[in-house]
Order: C-alpha cells, then sequence, then structure tokens
C-alpha cells in the first residue's frame, strides 16, 4: 500500500518533468499540465480513502484488533460486582457470622512515586528506621523483618502474618498515627474476610469461612461446618456492570448499566439461641478446666419442635486461634455433635427400656439374679468388687436395674425381646442412619454386628457406634410420647434477593414406641436421679458449689429432672478396650420437666484426668436448663424479617445420589423422605418444577434390592398412596383423619408385591 501511494504521488510529477524537458512548454501550460495531474491524483487519493473507510466499517477489523472493543475500552469499563456473603445469625437475629474487609499493610520504596508538586509518596531510607519503630510498636511485627522488606529492590513491600488481617479499626488509627508523626509511603489493601462476632460460639458447628479465588476474583467459600454446608446458599452470585469513563479514566456519574444483576448470598437463621450458648460456652470452659478431660460435648435441645438451642465442645477454637487450634492436645476439626461416633455407654439403656415396655417384654416387678454368662462373656455391672461380690443387692427388680444402670438386667430384657425384635427397635429409632439435618460429613454410626454377644451387649451401648445428633433424635420419642422429631439446625432461610422466606417447623418422622412406653421410660428415668438406694444420679453429699444437698444431682427450679447416666469404655486403637482408671466415655442424658420434657440436655465427658464425679456434668446441666425454662416462651418467637413465605421449586432428582439429594432439600427447609438404603433416586413424589412450600415432605425412592416398609406415622393419604404405586402393593383404610396413626406391616420389614396394608387414619 506505501510503495502505490509513493507511485501514486511522485510518478504525475516525475512525468510532467520530462515532458517539460522534450516539449519545452511555456510556464503557463506546464502549470496547467501539473494541475490537471494533482486534480487526477486527488480524485485518486480520495477514492482510495473512501474505500479504506467502508472498508473498516464493514470488516470492523485491523490485522487481529477488533476496532469496537479497542474503542469501548477507551471510553467504558466493565467490572464484576462481587456478591454478598449471606450471614449467620441465632434465631433472634443476633449475627454471628458477617462479611467484613480486613486490611494488609505495605510500605512504597518506589522513589519514582510523587505526587503533583514533586513531593515524595515512598519511604525515603532516611525514615527507615523510624518506620521500622513505627510498625514494630504499632502491630508487632519484627524489626529485622521491616528492615529486611525496606531494604529490598523492590518497589512495594509487605511484612508478613501481622502485617495483614488488620481490623478496619485498627487500620483508621495507624493512618491517623502515621499523618501524626509525618510519615509517608504506608498504604493498606483492602481484604473480603469473615467476621465471628461472638468468638467462641458452636465453633466446629459453625465452621469458618474464607477467601478463595474464583475466575480472578475472590470470594468467600465455606470450610467447615454450617459455613461449608450451606456454602451455595450463602455464596449468591457476583453481577456485572458497565460505565462510561472521561479521558482520566473517572466514571461518568449516570452512565452506569447493569448487565447482569448480582444476585446476594441468603441469610440463614440457626436454631441456636445466642444467650443459651453463651452460658454453655461459659459451663463447659469451667467443665475442661475442672476435669482435665481429652474431649468433652454437649447439647441442647427443644423437646418439642427438635431444635438445637446450644451445642459446643472441647477443645475448640475462634477466628483469630484458628491457626493454633491444632496445637492443642486431642484437638479435632470434626464437629462432635455429628462427625464423630462412638459407643455410647449406659444412656443407650433408654431405648432398650423403651423398646421392652412398648412390645410387652418385661415386667419392672420382676427380680432377676445379677449374674449372668453369654457364651464365653461375662456380663458384670459396675459395682461388682474384685470378690466378684456386688456392692448393692445382687437380687433386684427390673425397674431398680434400670435405676442402677444393670448391664445384666438389661442383657436379659434383650435376650427376652430376642435379636430380632430388639434390631427391629433400632430400626424404628433410626440408629445407624444419618440424620441429615443439611450438616456436612455427617457420620452414620454403625449397628451392632449380628453375632449374638454383640446384639445382646449393645442393650447396654457396646458394639453400637452412634452420634450425639442420633441419640438427640431418638430422645425426641422419649420425650414426646413416642412421636419423634428430626433435628433442626435452621430455623429460618431468607433470600433478600427476593424478599421471601422458609421457615423450619417441627419435623416428625416416625412413631417407634407408644405413648405408655415413652412415659414409662421417663419414669424410670426419674428414678435415676431420685432413688437413694439404686439411683445413680443420686449423690449422698450433694454438691456444694451448687448448694446442693444430699438428694438428687440434676435439680431444675427446685425440681428434679428425669436422668440416665452413662459410662462407656473406649476402643483402643491396638484392638480390645483401654484399660486405664479414667479411660472411660462418661455422659448423661436430662430431660426436663420429667413428666413433660421442655428441653433435652446432652453431655459427655471424655477420660477426665480428676477422679470422675457427675457433678461435672450436673454443673452444666443446672444452670443451662434453668435458664433454658426462664427463656421457654421467647424461644418460640422468631426473628421478624418483614418478608412473606417463599416457594422451592423441585428439580429432577432421578439418578442422583440419594443422601447428598436429602441433605440439599434439607437446606432449602423441605422434608425429605428416603425409602430404601439404595445410592440413587429412582423416583421422586413430587414433579421436577412444582413450587411447593417450606417443611413439605418430598418421597424419595431409592434403587434398593429390597422393598422395606419405613415408618408412615404422619404421613397423608396422597404420600401412602404414592408409596403403594411404587411398591405395587394395595392398601385399606381405617378411621378418618388427614395423618396416618398406625400401618398394619412394621417398618423396616420387606414388603411383596400384591401384599395387602392396612392404615389407620386420625388427626
Amino acid at each position: 500500500m506505501i510503495k502505490f501511494l509513493k507511485k501514486l504521488i511522485f510518478f504525475p510529477f516525475r512525468k510532467v518533468s520530462r515532458n517539460a524537458r522534450k516539449t519545452n512548454w511555456s510556464t503557463e501550460r506546464n502549470r496547467k499540465r501539473v494541475g490537471k495531474s494533482l486534480f487526477f491524483l486527488a480524485i485518486a487519493l480520495f477514492t482510495v480513502f473512501i474505500f479504506r473507510f467502508v472498508w473498516l466499517i464493514t470488516v470492523n477489523h485491523v490485522g487481529g484488533t477488533n476496532l469496537t472493543t479497542m474503542a469501548k475500552n477507551n471510553y467504558q469499563s466493565t467490572v464484576t460486582v462481587q456478591a454478598k456473603r449471606g450471614t449467620i445469625y441465632d434465631r433472634t437475629g443476633a449475627a454471628i457470622a458477617v462479611d467484613s474487609s480486613t486490611y494488609t499493610i505495605y510500605a512504597v520504596i518506589d522513589k519514582t512515586q510523587v505526587d503533583s508538586n514533586g513531593n515524595p509518596l515512598y519511604i525515603d531510607k532516611k525514615d527507615f528506621t523510624k518506620v521500622g519503630d513505627f510498625l514494630n510498636s504499632k502491630l508487632g511485627i519484627d524489626r529485622d523483618l521491616i528492615k529486611k522488606q525496606l531494604n529490598s529492590k523492590l518497589k512495594q513491600v509487605q511484612f508478613g502474618p501481622k502485617g495483614s488481617d488488620i481490623s478496619l479499626e485498627k487500620m483508621k488509627e495507624i493512618q491517623k498515627a502515621a499523618e501524626n508523626e509525618k510519615i509517608v509511603g504506608l498504604g493498606f489493601t483492602a481484604n473480603i474476610s469473615r467476621s465471628y462476632p461472638f468468638g467462641n460460639f458452636a465453633s466446629q458447628f459453625i465452621g469458618i469461612a474464607r477467601p478463595k479465588d474464583e475466575n480472578g476474583t475472590q470470594a468467600l467459600k465455606g470450610d467447615m461446618g454450617l459455613e461449608k454446608a450451606f456454602n451455595n446458599v450463602l455464596s449468591g452470585e457476583n453481577g456485572k456492570e458497565t460505565y462510561q469513563k472521561d479521558i482520566y479514566g473517572r466514571p461518568i456519574p449516570g452512565t452506569t448499566k447493569v448487565i447482569e444483576p448480582v444476585k446476594n448470598g441468603q441469610d440463614v437463621y440457626t436454631t441456636l439461641d445466642a444467650q443459651l450458648q453463651r452460658n454453655l460456652e461459659g459451663y463447659m470452659d469451667k467443665a475442661a478446666t475442672d476435669t482435665g478431660a481429652q474431649q468433652l460435648s454437649g447439647t441442647l435441645v427443644d423437646a418439642h419442635t427438635g431444635e438445637i438451642l446450644a451445642t459446643s465442645q472441647r477443645p475448640t477454637y475462634t477466628a483469630t486461634t484458628i491457626n493454633d487450634a491444632e496445637k492443642q492436645k486431642y484437638f479435632t476439626w470434626n464437629s462432635l455433635l455429628s462427625q464423630s461416633a462412638f459407643e455410647p455407654g449406659s444412656t443407650f439403656k433408654t431405648f432398650l427400656m423403651a423398646g421392652a415396655l412398648d412390645s410387652g417384654k418385661v415386667n419392672l416387678n420382676e427380680t432377676y439374679q445379677r449374674k449372668l454368662q453369654v457364651y464365653d462373656t461375662t456380663i458384670n455391672d459396675w459395682d461388682v468388687t474384685e470378690n466378684k461380690s456386688y456392692t448393692l443387692p445382687e437380687t433386684v427388680t427390673y425397674a431398680q436395674g434400670f435405676a442402677l444402670s444393670s448391664n445384666i438386667g438389661m442383657s436379659k430384657i434383650e435376650m427376652n425381646m430376642g435379636d430380632a425384635l430388639w434390631g427391629s427397635y433400632l430400626n424404628k429409632f433410626k440408629f445407624g442412619l444419618k440424620v441429615r439435618a443439611g450438616l456436612d460429613g455427617e457420620n452414620p454410626g454403625a449397628l451392632p454386628s449380628s453375632n449374638a454377644v454383640s446384639q445382646i451387649q449393645s442393650s447396654f451401648g457396646q458394639g453400637v457406634a452412634v452420634t450425639p445428633l442420633q441419640l438427640i433424635r431418638g430422645w425426641t420419642a422419649i420425650a414426646g410420647n413416642g412421636t419423634m422429631l428430626e433435628p433442626h439446625i435452621v430455623s429460618k432461610v431468607v433470600d433478600p434477593n427476593t424478599k421471601t422466606s422458609l421457615t423450619s417447623k417441627a419435623e416428625v418422622v416416625g412413631h417407634p414406641v407408644s405413648n405408655d412406653a415413652a412415659s414409662g421410660v421417663r419414669d424410670l428415668m426419674l428414678t435415676v436421679n431420685t432413688d437413694p438406694v439404686y439411683g445413680t444420679s443420686y449423690s449422698t453429699s450433694g454438691d456444694s458449689e451448687q448448694n446442693l444437698a444430699a438428694g438428687p444431682l440434676f435439680m431444675v427450679n427446685g425440681e428434679p429432672a428425669a436422668v440416665k447416666t452413662g459410662t462407656a469404655q473406649i476402643a483402643s486403637p491396638t484392638g480390645g478396650y483401654m484399660t486405664g482408671s479414667q479411660d472411660y466415655l462418661y455422659s448423661a442424658v436430662v430431660m426436663y420437666p420429667a413428666k413433660n420434657p421442655d428441653f433435652i440436655f446432652y453431655m459427655n465427658v471424655k477420660i477426665p484426668t480428676e477422679s470422675w464425679t457427675l457433678k461435672y456434668i450436673a454443673r452444666v446441666a443446672n444452670p443451662l436448663l434453668t435458664s433454658a425454662e426462664a427463656m421457654k416462651n421467647d424461644l418460640s418467637v422468631s426473628a421478624d424479617t418483614d418478608t412473606k413465605a417463599g416457594k422451592v421449586t423441585i428439580e429432577n432428582y432421578k439418578g442422583k445420589d440419594s443422601g447428598d439429594t436429602a441433605d440439599s432439600l434439607r437446606r432449602t427447609v423441605l422434608s425429605p423422605v428416603i425409602i430404601g438404603t439404595g445410592a440413587k433416586v429412582t423416583a421422586q413424589s413430587i414433579a421436577e418444577g412444582e413450587k411447593v412450600s417450606a417443611n413439605s415432605r418430598i418421597l424419595l425412592l431409592t434403587n434398593d434390592k429390597d422393598q422395606v416398609m419405613p415408618d408412615m406415622y404422619d404421613w397423608s393419604k396422597k404420600e401412602v398412596e404414592q408409596l403403594a404405586n411404587w411398591f405395587g402393593i394395595k392398601v385399606t383404610y381405617e378411621g378418618s383423619g388427614n395423618k396416618v396413626l398406625t400401618q398394619s406391616i412394621e417398618t423396616s420389614t420387606n414388603v411383596k408385591k400384591g401384599q395387602t396394608l392396612t392404615v389407620k387414619m386420625g388427626n
């Protein structure tokens, strides 16, 4: 193109010059000749420019450069709008985890950095010592590190961990102090972070979120606990905006346009109560100090709703001590509430007795001898001495045996029931199955092995593995007259984008035993606390610290609570059980009031170093339950969020993992029921695309090789008919009402096609 233009421009002049020499034309004629040539040259150039202009407009590229994009970049910018992570609240609206900013301090040592008047914006070498003293006094940064960084050949430097994670208040303080001391060259960069205002507050349960790089931008992502489990609920979606800018790159007001709207994360209101949680944390601190135990765990539950009001464990951490958490001996990142299973010991006898009373397999007034040999295993009670005699009477009733926590008594009852019947009650109480409250990494526990000794030993909590969350689920049936509730960890999920909310309600998941059986167990638990001869929580010395005289150790508002204590052996890593004098898991479940419980409290203490006494648990349970009872009416009132009831859109779950699907649905405040034990979902009771209200029950059929009957208590007629259609069975109804009361085919039994199911309906 350039060569062509040169020829086009200079050729006429050369031609005119040659012609002038040949023809010897006059000056005037030469001028006319040159003018004509210039005219045609101008037309040619204009034609070339028009062609090029049309070409650029049409093709819009020069080489590999898109001209439209380059032009837009000159006057327009597109930016990512960061979505706000949802806040985690307690049930009343007190913030537990919120988005915040922290700051990292940096020093400019590039001497080219000056303001418009030539004043330095960098740290001069003569001020290095002054700056070192300043940073050392304000942030505790090592002077040698400061000196090394300031003397580097970089243009800008930072100062390690102590120069980062600086709070907004501290940053402002440093800025003002630097200004007063006329220090220039120090600056701060903002970092997104997560703040936990309460400090030590159900730490392993709530978890933590940290900044992570995603697609070139930083975003907070849950690392553990509820923060991780509800990450998709809390995270939100980033948006995009464009704006026009002036020649200096500054945004022009009124030119901002939204390309993709930002969708902020949803807020999660837990079932925790901040006041009760703080109380529990304080009591647990003292218990950890007093006992010197390796681990402690405690949880308070609303017996009427299944809501977890407070939960804690030791050792623990806060957001500021998390980096040193593993330096604590016996520390675990696991939530002891749901992620660690253990042999529960004698607190498990509550379920054995509930099943025995429900099935009529025990006469509480019948006596038995406290001697038992099962094959090659001798079963003893805790009060046996070295000469094989007992400190308490050798012949007792089964009611007295429960009060003194007799392993032999429970073993004899299990043998009378038979392994199959006892196993059916373990299934009815849903042991061996995850609770699926929406938490991450839940441990399913384990049922006893099939051999006879293991089956018998499971009657007193040995050879079976459980989590506190599973125990709590079972105990809601004993506290609730046989009606079992799903433990809840979330009271409400609020979407700030749509101003809607999903509010949870008590969720019935079965009816493993009758009202009379549950009431009978509570009566027996009361004797554990009040029987002066056999009761394992009846104190002959009282507790001076709580101003309790001799008598029931667990007292709330001057009344004895219903209690079951436990002492469990701990499995040794090398096989068998640990044999040290304190190598036990000590525990107690406490229900108050005993006749109609409002609350359930469970606590365990693993391998204390001090001489063990139940007073350590009572000193946590008694004041906590007293506070809870005083707040009972307030706990029924949820935080006001000024939102309308939302809906959940059902997706297609066929072919997906059944457990993961159930957990995901629980996080949207729905009530999933897994039918069978298969790994994949094969059918669902609510069709894809339907919009349903919070707490709606959705049945998930799995690819189980057997058709196993679920507990249908509280199901609707429509849900019964859906199951019947899947299983190919006939249904007959008795009574009237909207909810299932009883079913003719027992829970956890195999169902054959064509079988008839009789269901009694009621309200």
